[in-house]
């Protein structure tokens, strides 16, 4: 053995057996605070006395070693201390390895303490939270299992086998949050931002009903002549708003992805001063009701690239149920600019413009479906459509344009036997170099 692996195994060790001393400072260590994984009892209230012990000598890591650790409260991450699993990315196959929190807090209502409550430049990592009661039969609502407030809530490589809501910053007022790699199924709202006056971003954050019905859990049940995965959407698509945006500023989206939601990315808020602008690329949802939703944004406006958005209702019992892939509402005032994105699936309308604002649509693709009405229904606002492939099978109409609308441009588009636009509008549509 090199001396240098000498070293590490004789601090780990050490740090085992209490206190160690490394350069003038006090390493702490969980078991000193009778924290035991896989024990029966409540952790919750150790969990907190060493996370403070951390605090008082100045912040640092608090660790916790592979293991199941039941969790029945909620837990303050107090500022400058970062609680942490053994897990250096999150996982699928092994939810019931590394470090698990059993989480029961909060049973019976959505606006509880989270089970992990952030403070200021505080971090969650390595960490894998299940609701052993959570049941698909008969779901409970929950508080969140993450929130956030202050400078530098940092959440990483955390798995969400089945909260019931996932990860919350802000309404407190809060700057430069980092939510990555976070993977895993949540049942009613996935991340939520609100009140970030500062450029937060958010990577890496795919959620999917498979990270709980593969997990073992007895909360799914296992009838063989269904998908458990799609049991699940079933129910997560007629309640979860996956990505919601409130007030930020600037934020950064990048390479996220849901399946099987009710709203896959919702931008709302009270005003357009207290809603969302930023960069959204390489976002995803996929059989979702809504894929997007613009109900208000900040005049700025909403940038996104390379999306991917597909639609269509999982349970076809209900056969009213519209499908849209992007929706701007009617108090949507603010800018929309999408680009280089595709969409599939059985749409209603693979675009609906309610709002009066202003929206581009460049260099697209709209792919075979079952669409109802209009791919691209132009209802009010002002909108310029150019360089869309549509590959659909004869629809009515490729665009319609309302006479509600201030003025709309559609230019070099393609579609076989070539775009057809109805026009209601008069003189205030511009269509030219269509295929």
């Amino acid at each position: 053995m090199s001396k240098k692996s000498l070293l590490c195994v004789t601090i780990v060790m050490l740090c085992l057996a209490g206190n160690t001393t490394f350069a003038g400072k006090t390493e702490i260590c969980p078991n000193e605070f009778n924290i035991v994984p896989n024990s029966k009892n409540d952790q919750t209230s150790n969990i907190q006395k060493y996370l403070d012990a951390i605090y008082e000598k100045g912040g640092g890591p608090a660790k916790l070693e592979g293991g199941q650790y039941i969790v029945k409260g909620s837990i303050a991450v107090p500022p400058g201390v970062s609680l942490e699993g053994i897990w250096s990315t999150p996982h699928h196959s092994m939810p019931g390895k590394g470090t698990v929190i059993k989480a029961y807090n909060g049973r019976g209502t959505e606006n509880g303490a989270a089970l992990f409550e952030l403070r200021e430049n505080s971090s969650v990592r390595g960490l894998t939270i299940i609701y052993p009661e959570q049941k698909l039969e008969n779901i409970q609502p929950y508080p969140w299992s993450i929130h956030g407030q202050g400078m530098h809530n940092t959440i990483e490589n955390v798995t969400l086998v089945n909260s019931y809501q996932g990860i919350c910053i802000g309404p407190e007022e809060n700057e430069l949050h980092s939510i990555r790699n976070v993977f895993g199924c949540v049942l009613r709202r996935g991340v939520k931002i609100a009140s970030c006056t500062d450029i937060g971003r958010i990577e890496n954050v795919h959620f999917n009903p498979h990270y709980w019905s593969r997990s073992g859990h007895d909360g799914v049940p296992k009838d063989a002549k269904s998908n458990p995965a799609i049991t699940v959407a079933i129910k997560t698509q007629k309640m979860l708003e996956a990505f919601i945006f409130e007030r930020t500023d600037w934020e950064y989206v990048l390479n996220t992805f849901v399946f099987g939601a009710k709203v896959g990315y919702l931008f709302t808020g009270k005003s357009e001063n207290e809603a969302c602008n930023g960069q959204f690329s390489g976002i995803g949802a996929d059989m979702s009701q809504y894929c997007v939703v613009l109900e208000r944004v900040q005049p700025y406006g909403i940038l996104i690239t390379n999306g991917e958005f597909v639609s269509g209702i999982l349970d076809n019992s209900d056969k009213s149920q519209e499908k849209i892939g992007v929706l701007t509402k009617t108090t949507f005032k603010g800018s929309l600019q999408m680009s280089n994105c595709s969409f599939w699936g059985a749409f209603t309308n693979m675009i609906r413009l309610e709002g009066d604002g202003f929206v581009t649509l460049n260099q697209g693709t709209i792919l075979n479906g079952v669409n109802e009405g209009p791919l691209m229904d132009i209802r009010a606002g002002r909108a310029n459509v150019s360089s869309y492939m549509f590959k659909m099978n004869n629809p009515a109409s490729h665009i319609y344009v309302g006479p509600a609308v201030k003025k709309v441009i559609v230019s070099n588009n393609f579609a076989e036997g070539g775009v057809k636009i109805e026009n209601k509008a008069g003189d205030r549509l511009i269509s030219r170099d269509n295929e």
